[in-house]
């Protein structure tokens, strides 16, 4: 009888911890999937910038660099590192006639 008892018993919990095992499975796949999907994103987004067209609005791209000291807020030292952002500025909209 004992047997019988503890065989039920893991079928129980066996059972018991399957959908939670498999929602945590799906969650991991969705996030791989959403990763995936930012990552080709950026990269058309940056082969758009970069293409050679005549279709692109008038302006300029400026570089706004800064470098960072090393140091985060809780005093942990990092390593230094030089940030770049490439800021778009439009070319001024012509005046209309009068």
């Amino acid at each position: 009888m004992r047997p019988a008892l503890a065989a039920t018993a893991l079928l129980l919990a066996g059972c018991a911890s399957a959908p939670g095992a498999a929602h945590r499975n799906a969650v991991d796949q969705g996030y791989l999937l959403g990763a995936a999907d930012a990552v080709k994103q950026l990269y058309w987004a940056k082969q758009a910038l970069e293409a050679p067209c005549g279709a692109r609005p008038a302006g300029r791209t400026e570089y706004y660099i800064w470098e960072e000291s090393g140091t985060a807020r809780d005093g942990r030292k990092l390593a230094p590192e030089t940030v770049a952002v490439p800021v778009f500025i439009p070319a001024p909209a012509p005046a209309s006639a009068p």
